[in-house]
């Protein structure tokens, strides 16, 4: 007979799936989404900025996201340039691949995440 562990004991294994890669500064955010091309880069946007870039709503742009980035290669050099935090909002400028990006975040439910780009 196979003895079956309870739910409980699992938990402190989901939870460290769920958030503890997460980085802390905004300048790792930023740094973490433009080298990757990983669908779960989409978790550090904004829902506004997911939105924007993805022309849908909701879950549907969550979903659209993940799909899309996928398709682009990440670059394979992408340096910080510099960057200011303040206590809730913080700009990060990045090299990728010799061209420049600005990176703007905000602090959300205690996490940075990003919330516009510019070149």
């Amino acid at each position: 007979m196979s003895r079956r562990r309870p739910l409980l004991a699992l938990l402190p294994v989901l939870a460290a799936c769920g958030g503890e890669d997460y980085p802390k500064d905004p300048q790792k955010v930023a740094l973490t989404y433009v080298k990757s091309n990983d669908a779960s880069k989409c978790k550090y946007l904004t829902q506004g900025v997911t939105e924007q870039l993805t022309g849908k709503r909701g879950a549907s742009a969550r979903e659209a996201c993940r799909k899309n980035v996928e398709r682009f290669p990440a670059p394979k050099k992408v340096t910080i340039r510099e960057y200011e935090v303040e206590p809730d909002d913080a700009e990060v400028e990045l090299l990728a691949d010799g061209k420049e990006a600005a990176v703007k975040l905000r602090k959300i439910d205690g996490r940075w995440r990003i919330a516009g780009f510019s070149e």
